[in-house]
Protein backbone atom coordinates (compact mmCIF):
# COMPACT_ATOMS: atom_id res chain seq x y z
CA UNK A 1 0.00 0.00 0.00
CA UNK A 2 1.45 3.19 -1.05
CA UNK A 3 2.17 6.08 1.97
CA UNK A 4 -0.05 9.06 0.32
CA UNK A 5 1.68 11.25 3.37
CA UNK A 6 5.54 10.85 4.85
CA UNK A 7 5.95 12.02 8.00
CA UNK A 8 7.41 15.56 7.09
CA UNK A 9 4.53 16.53 4.80
CA UNK A 10 2.24 15.60 7.80
CA UNK A 11 3.60 17.45 10.32
CA UNK A 12 3.52 20.31 7.58
CA UNK A 13 0.27 20.42 6.83
CA UNK A 14 -0.64 20.00 10.73
CA UNK A 15 1.84 23.22 11.96
CA UNK A 16 -0.37 24.89 8.92
CA UNK A 17 -3.88 24.24 9.79
CA UNK A 18 -2.79 25.08 13.88
CA UNK A 19 -1.06 28.49 12.86
CA UNK A 20 -3.88 29.70 10.49
CA UNK A 21 -6.33 28.41 13.44
CA UNK A 22 -4.06 30.38 15.98
CA UNK A 23 -3.94 33.19 13.69
CA UNK A 24 -7.79 33.70 13.53
CA UNK A 25 -8.46 34.04 17.03
CA UNK A 26 -10.81 36.79 17.80
CA UNK A 27 -8.62 39.40 20.05
CA UNK A 28 -9.53 43.31 20.76
CA UNK A 29 -7.97 46.48 20.34
CA UNK A 30 -9.36 49.72 22.32
CA UNK A 31 -10.11 52.94 20.93
CA UNK A 32 -10.78 56.13 22.55
CA UNK A 33 -13.05 59.05 21.44
CA UNK A 34 -13.64 62.13 23.75
CA UNK A 35 -12.69 59.80 26.76
CA UNK A 36 -14.75 56.89 26.17
CA UNK A 37 -12.76 53.63 25.63
CA UNK A 38 -14.30 50.88 23.61
CA UNK A 39 -12.60 47.51 22.60
CA UNK A 40 -13.15 46.47 18.82
CA UNK A 41 -12.96 42.75 18.00
CA UNK A 42 -10.02 41.73 15.30
CA UNK A 43 -8.61 38.67 14.07
CA UNK A 44 -5.27 37.77 15.36
CA UNK A 45 -3.43 38.16 11.84
CA UNK A 46 -5.21 41.99 11.64
CA UNK A 47 -3.88 42.96 14.99
CA UNK A 48 -0.03 41.55 13.95
CA UNK A 49 -0.09 43.29 10.53
CA UNK A 50 -0.78 46.23 11.97
CA UNK A 51 1.69 46.31 14.40
CA UNK A 52 4.25 45.57 12.39
CA UNK A 53 3.39 47.70 9.47
CA UNK A 54 3.29 50.60 12.51
CA UNK A 55 6.70 48.90 13.42
CA UNK A 56 8.90 49.78 10.52
CA UNK A 57 6.99 53.11 9.89
CA UNK A 58 8.65 54.05 13.16
CA UNK A 59 11.59 53.12 12.08
CA UNK A 60 11.64 54.49 8.79
CA UNK A 61 10.32 57.83 10.39
CA UNK A 62 13.14 58.64 13.00
CA UNK A 63 15.53 57.47 9.76
CA UNK A 64 14.10 60.27 7.91
CA UNK A 65 14.03 62.93 10.61
CA UNK A 66 17.61 62.20 12.58
CA UNK A 67 19.52 59.89 10.16
CA UNK A 68 21.95 63.13 8.91
CA UNK A 69 22.70 63.50 12.95
CA UNK A 70 25.38 61.58 15.34
CA UNK A 71 24.49 62.45 18.85
CA UNK A 72 21.59 61.31 21.21
CA UNK A 73 21.33 64.85 21.93
CA UNK A 74 20.70 65.73 18.61
CA UNK A 75 18.50 63.46 17.23
CA UNK A 76 16.54 63.99 20.69
CA UNK A 77 16.44 67.59 20.01
CA UNK A 78 15.59 67.49 16.34
CA UNK A 79 12.57 64.94 17.26
CA UNK A 80 11.23 67.50 19.92
CA UNK A 81 11.12 70.33 17.40
CA UNK A 82 9.47 67.89 14.34
CA UNK A 83 6.95 67.02 16.71
CA UNK A 84 5.84 70.83 17.86
CA UNK A 85 6.56 71.80 14.33
CA UNK A 86 4.31 69.07 12.20
CA UNK A 87 1.60 68.39 14.73
CA UNK A 88 -1.16 71.05 15.34
CA UNK A 89 -3.34 71.58 18.49
CA UNK A 90 -6.30 69.75 18.57
CA UNK A 91 -9.23 71.59 16.75
CA UNK A 92 -11.96 72.25 18.58
CA UNK A 93 -14.66 70.74 16.60
CA UNK A 94 -13.17 67.41 16.20
CA UNK A 95 -13.19 64.51 18.45
CA UNK A 96 -10.54 63.61 20.74
CA UNK A 97 -9.11 60.68 20.04
CA UNK A 98 -6.43 57.67 21.25
CA UNK A 99 -5.91 54.80 19.82
CA UNK A 100 -2.35 53.56 18.35
CA UNK A 101 0.33 56.42 18.66
CA UNK A 102 1.10 55.93 15.08
CA UNK A 103 -2.38 57.61 14.49
CA UNK A 104 -1.00 60.91 15.94
CA UNK A 105 1.01 60.92 13.38
CA UNK A 106 -1.15 60.27 10.68
CA UNK A 107 -4.28 62.34 11.66
CA UNK A 108 -1.44 65.20 12.47
CA UNK A 109 -3.28 66.84 15.06
CA UNK A 110 -3.54 66.08 19.18
CA UNK A 111 -4.27 66.98 22.58
CA UNK A 112 -0.96 67.39 25.04
CA UNK A 113 -0.95 63.60 25.89
CA UNK A 114 -0.98 62.84 22.25
CA UNK A 115 2.17 65.15 21.70
CA UNK A 116 3.89 63.19 24.26
CA UNK A 117 3.48 59.53 23.31
CA UNK A 118 4.59 60.54 19.77
CA UNK A 119 7.90 61.88 20.88
CA UNK A 120 8.41 59.66 23.56
CA UNK A 121 7.92 56.70 20.90
CA UNK A 122 10.12 58.23 18.35
CA UNK A 123 12.51 58.58 20.88
CA UNK A 124 12.99 55.10 21.73
CA UNK A 125 12.94 54.44 18.27
CA UNK A 126 16.20 56.50 18.03
CA UNK A 127 17.78 54.56 20.63
CA UNK A 128 17.08 56.80 23.55
CA UNK A 129 15.02 56.08 26.58
CA UNK A 130 12.32 58.14 27.11
CA UNK A 131 8.51 57.93 28.69
CA UNK A 132 5.85 60.81 29.48
CA UNK A 133 4.14 61.42 32.98
CA UNK A 134 2.04 63.71 34.55
CA UNK A 135 2.91 66.02 37.55
CA UNK A 136 -0.06 66.08 39.56
CA UNK A 137 -1.12 67.93 42.93
CA UNK A 138 -2.37 65.71 45.47
CA UNK A 139 -5.87 67.16 45.20
CA UNK A 140 -5.17 66.11 41.25
CA UNK A 141 -7.15 69.75 40.59
CA UNK A 142 -4.23 70.79 38.18
CA UNK A 143 -1.60 68.63 36.24
CA UNK A 144 1.03 69.14 33.55
CA UNK A 145 2.29 66.57 31.28
CA UNK A 146 5.88 65.78 31.10
CA UNK A 147 8.52 63.93 28.43
CA UNK A 148 11.70 62.65 30.51
CA UNK A 149 14.44 61.56 28.18
CA UNK A 150 17.59 59.74 29.40
CA UNK A 151 20.83 61.41 28.39
CA UNK A 152 24.36 60.83 29.32
CA UNK A 153 23.71 63.63 32.76
CA UNK A 154 20.59 61.67 33.64
CA UNK A 155 17.17 62.35 32.96
CA UNK A 156 16.12 65.57 31.46
CA UNK A 157 12.07 66.97 30.86
CA UNK A 158 10.67 68.50 27.98
CA UNK A 159 7.05 69.52 26.65
CA UNK A 160 6.54 69.38 23.05
CA UNK A 161 3.27 70.38 23.38
CA UNK A 162 4.16 73.52 24.10
CA UNK A 163 7.39 73.60 22.73
CA UNK A 164 9.61 73.87 25.95
CA UNK A 165 12.47 72.65 27.52
CA UNK A 166 14.94 73.28 30.52
CA UNK A 167 18.47 74.81 31.44
CA UNK A 168 20.38 74.79 33.89
CA UNK A 169 22.45 78.13 35.33
CA UNK A 170 25.49 76.38 33.05
CA UNK A 171 23.00 76.57 29.66
CA UNK A 172 22.78 72.57 29.63
CA UNK A 173 19.76 70.80 29.83
CA UNK A 174 18.99 70.69 33.36
CA UNK A 175 18.24 67.32 35.00
CA UNK A 176 15.16 66.27 37.53
CA UNK A 177 17.86 66.25 40.05
CA UNK A 178 18.47 70.10 39.41
CA UNK A 179 14.86 71.20 38.35
CA UNK A 180 13.83 69.90 41.30
CA UNK A 181 16.76 72.06 43.68
CA UNK A 182 15.15 75.03 41.54
CA UNK A 183 18.34 75.21 39.49
CA UNK A 184 16.62 75.96 35.86
CA UNK A 185 14.80 77.77 33.46
CA UNK A 186 12.28 77.82 31.07
CA UNK A 187 13.71 77.57 27.75
CA UNK A 188 11.50 77.41 24.39
CA UNK A 189 11.33 76.94 20.89
CA UNK A 190 10.78 80.13 18.44
CA UNK A 191 6.90 79.99 18.11
CA UNK A 192 6.40 78.61 21.15
CA UNK A 193 4.47 81.48 23.82
CA UNK A 194 4.36 79.39 27.30
CA UNK A 195 5.82 81.28 30.48
CA UNK A 196 7.77 80.34 33.24
CA UNK A 197 4.53 80.51 35.30
CA UNK A 198 3.28 77.35 33.35
CA UNK A 199 5.44 75.20 35.17
CA UNK A 200 6.69 76.47 38.63
CA UNK A 201 4.47 74.92 40.71
CA UNK A 202 4.66 71.70 39.88
CA UNK A 203 8.85 71.58 39.80
CA UNK A 204 8.95 69.76 43.04
CA UNK A 205 7.19 66.99 41.54
CA UNK A 206 9.49 66.20 39.34
CA UNK A 207 10.42 62.58 40.03
CA UNK A 208 13.58 61.84 42.68
CA UNK A 209 13.90 58.26 41.43
CA UNK A 210 12.95 57.42 37.74
CA UNK A 211 12.58 53.55 36.41
CA UNK A 212 11.96 53.14 32.98
CA UNK A 213 10.54 49.70 33.10
CA UNK A 214 8.33 48.56 30.12
CA UNK A 215 5.72 51.74 29.28
CA UNK A 216 3.69 52.96 26.24
CA UNK A 217 6.63 54.62 24.49
CA UNK A 218 9.01 51.37 24.24
CA UNK A 219 7.00 48.47 23.96
CA UNK A 220 5.74 49.69 20.05
CA UNK A 221 8.66 47.02 19.17
CA UNK A 222 8.24 43.32 18.70
CA UNK A 223 10.81 42.51 21.20
CA UNK A 224 9.48 44.66 24.01
CA UNK A 225 5.81 44.23 23.63
CA UNK A 226 6.21 40.00 23.64
CA UNK A 227 8.45 40.64 26.82
CA UNK A 228 5.07 42.79 28.22
CA UNK A 229 2.57 40.80 27.06
CA UNK A 230 4.62 37.81 28.83
CA UNK A 231 5.07 40.11 32.27
CA UNK A 232 0.82 40.88 32.20
CA UNK A 233 0.20 37.32 31.39
CA UNK A 234 2.35 35.05 34.04
CA UNK A 235 1.51 38.12 36.53
CA UNK A 236 -2.70 38.12 35.88
CA UNK A 237 -2.70 41.03 34.66
CA UNK A 238 -4.22 40.43 31.46
CA UNK A 239 -4.57 37.17 28.84
CA UNK A 240 -2.21 36.82 26.49
CA UNK A 241 -3.15 37.19 23.61
CA UNK A 242 -5.55 40.65 24.57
Amino acid sequence: MKKFFSPVLLAFLLLTVSLVLVLNISVTTKKGNNYIVTKIELPLYLKLLGFFDRHFNYKLLVKQITGHLKTPEEKVFRLFQWTYEVIQPQPKNLPIMDSHVWDVYIRGYGVSDNFHDLFSTLCNYSGVDAFFERLVFEDSSEYRNITFVRIGRGWVAFDPFNGAYFENRNGNWATTEEIRQGNWNLTKLPRSVIQKSYYKAFMKLMPEVISMGYRRANSQSPFNRLKLQLHKFFSGQKPMLE
